[in-house]
């Protein structure tokens, strides 16, 4: 008998005369919603529930029985959960045995949760050409490093099951299961395994999936989730199915509806290699928007030739990702002042890093040997005056440690903003070409290094062509900027952000990270759906660049002698251009972009 093609009721009836046991239910009753099962005393059902909604990627609930019933609502009127799945496991005090039914059990007080499983979307997978050949009649499962919500006795990591898809149809793949909340909805992860804590696609439950040119394994939460909480909570006793042997249900699934809104349309983004993430049409559109006016060039300086297409939202899905961030800045091009600073670099550090602590990331601050005390003084004022929430860790430049004691690295993304660079010849020079090197803590090496680990993500930001992060262009910068070919940085980066004004580029950022986190189908991707949407507008509101706040900094950097770097006599000045007059428009304008 064709099982793909037969009726949810006529499996469940040979399922209970005792056919078809312990065998996968992947592809049987297409275009019916499948269901895993997490069956437990009705003492432990509250929490459980609480358990599932906190982990809703996971754990969608279908339908919660009454206590004692064995039949499904309208997924499953004529059903006995007891007999009508292929195998079940009964679980002691976490002690796990497999079974063929689970009529020998009193189930006056038992209660039973149906859960969406992704088996549900297989045929429209198949239908519109997303499962690769090698996809299209395995599903592997994996336990993953992801702490799920918890909830009284129930605590676990995450279980996810994995299809290979073309790297050209994930975003298709999103759009589609992004739809399908019920069923486990879209993806969580996209490329490196290991960044979820799996080693080996070999070892995992269920059917291995091999893999063609140019697969990516696209992991979904998965409601084995549900056994492998069950076997965790010392429970006294539960039931569940064994993986990959689903309770069929009658219910047709859903198919998505076409859609053109660009806050429902999906587009999947690798922003590092072996790393993506997803967004909507529309936050792209708005990132692309605050990547023009970062561009903007009032000062002429020939930045058109420095860009690079695409790595602004690199940028900002990197910051999305991090937990960690390390900054570095630094031009003290007025050798004749005590404080050689210019108002080009930290004042931009502390509005990124505002947006950034809001989030919930942490944020150290490197400061050179000439500039730590004051940079330790104008991180205290930013706090005492609210531009900061907390005091961010000021670290010398020469005590910097980009790894720890094991060898693993400390951050996941090292930005460089407005710091000078080294040229081919191993200096750093101004603009104007003048000889800083003896003045710079060394830094270069170090940022290299970690642009060129794989579990490293380097940004910078810079508006001459001398900064770090320029090696990426160095030849345009040769060629386009005035005394290019001694100025030029050869220090390269896995993201470069060329800006008029490097602090437009971190409160570019800073206002990319709340447009990406308003977006549904970022914050959930970043938070693997486990846990509950967050107002992104509580969590970032009184952290955002404005007008006011980004007039405040200026003024408590330039309290502390930090000069234009052009125009040293000048105040309220960036860059040879007042702060009320360019600097006022560009944020306007970003913010006029983000309110749309």
């Amino acid at each position: 008998m064709m099982l793909q093609s037969s009726k949810p009721s006529a499996i469940r009836q040979l399922l209970r005369k005792g056919q078809h046991k312990n065998e996968p239910t992947t592809f049987w009753a297409e275009g019916y919603k499948q269901a895993n099962l997490a069956i437990l005393p009705s003492k432990l059902a509250k929490q459980f529930e609480i358990f599932a909604l906190g982990n809703s990627g996971a754990l969608p609930l279908l339908y919660v029985s009454k206590v004692g019933e064995t039949s499904a609502g309208k997924f499953g009127k004529d059903a006995d959960v007891r007999t009508d799945v292929p195998a079940y496991q009964v679980i002691t005090n976490g002690v796990k045995n497999k079974t063929e039914n689970l009529l020998e059990y009193d189930w006056s007080d038992m209660v039973t949760f149906y859960i969406g499983c992704s088996f549900s979307f297989n045929k429209i997978l198949l239908e519109n050409k997303l499962l690769t050949a090698n996809a299209k009649d395995v599903v592997s499962m994996y336990r993953t490093n992801i702490e799920c919500y918890p909830c009284g006795p129930f605590k676990c990591k995450t279980m996810v099951s994995m299809r290979a898809i073309h790297k050209d149809k994930l975003a298709k793949v999103h759009q589609l299961t992004s739809k399908l909340p019920d069923v486990h909805g879209a993806p969580i992860h996209y490329g490196k395994p290991g960044t979820i804590g799996i080693y080996d696609l070999n070892d995992c439950i269920g059917d291995k999936t091999g893999f063609g040119q140019d697969d990516i394994p696209a992991f979904w939460c998965c409601g084995v989730t549900g056994l492998e909480v069950l076997s965790t909570s010392n429970v006294e006793k539960a039931f569940t199915h064994m993986p990959g042997s689903m309770f069929v249900t009658d219910v047709i699934q859903d198919i998505p509806k076409n859609t053109e809104d660009p806050k429902e349309l999906c587009e999947v983004i690798e922003y590092s290699p072996g790393l993506y993430s997803a967004m909507s049409k529309h936050a792209v559109e708005k990132l692309q928007a605050l990547d023009r006016i970062v561009q903007c060039d009032p000062g002429k300086r020939g930045i058109d030739h420095l860009i690079v297409e695409g790595d602004f939202i690199k940028a900002t899905l990197a910051l999305s990702h991090a937990n960690k961030v390390a900054i570095v800045t630094g031009a003290p091009v007025h050798q004749t002042h005590d404080q050689p600073d210019e108002t080009d670099g930290l004042p931009g550090v502390i509005s990124l890093a505002a947006a950034l602590q809001s989030l919930g990331k942490t944020v150290d601050v490197l400061a050179d040997s000439y500039s730590f005390t004051a940079t330790e003084k104008i991180v205290s004022k930013c706090v005492e005056t609210g531009m900061l929430k907390s005091a961010v860790a000021v670290i010398p430049t020469l005590d910097f440690k980009l790894f720890d004691e094991n060898s693993t690295p400390k951050y996941d993304v090292f930005l460089s903003t407005e710091r000078l660079g080294m040229a081919r010849d191993g200096k750093c020079y101004t603009m104007r070409a003048v000889d800083l090197t003896s003045h710079i803590d060394p830094i270069d090496t170090i940022f290299q290094q970690a642009t060129d680990h794989p579990d490293i993500i380097t940004v910078a930001i810079g508006d001459g062509g001398n900064e770090i992060g320029m090696g990426n262009v160095i030849e345009s910068v040769v060629k386009n900027i005035p005394l290019g070919e001694k100025i030029a940085c050869c220090i390269k980066t896995n993201a470069l952000i060329a800006a008029g004004v490097s602090n437009w580029g971190c409160s570019g950022l800073a206002l990319a990270l709340y447009q990406v986190m308003s977006c549904q189908i970022h914050e959930r991707y970043v938070r693997r759906a486990v846990g509950f949407p967050v107002n992104v507008d509580e969590l970032m509101n009184e952290s955002l660049p404005t007008v006011d706040r980004e007039r405040q900094i200026l003024a408590i950097a330039e309290s502390f002698g930090f000069r234009d770097g052009i125009s040293p006599a000048a105040l309220m000045s960036v860059d040879g251009m007042y702060f009320d007059n360019e600097h006022q428009q560009i944020l306007k304008q970003m913010l006029d972009i983000v309110a749309r």
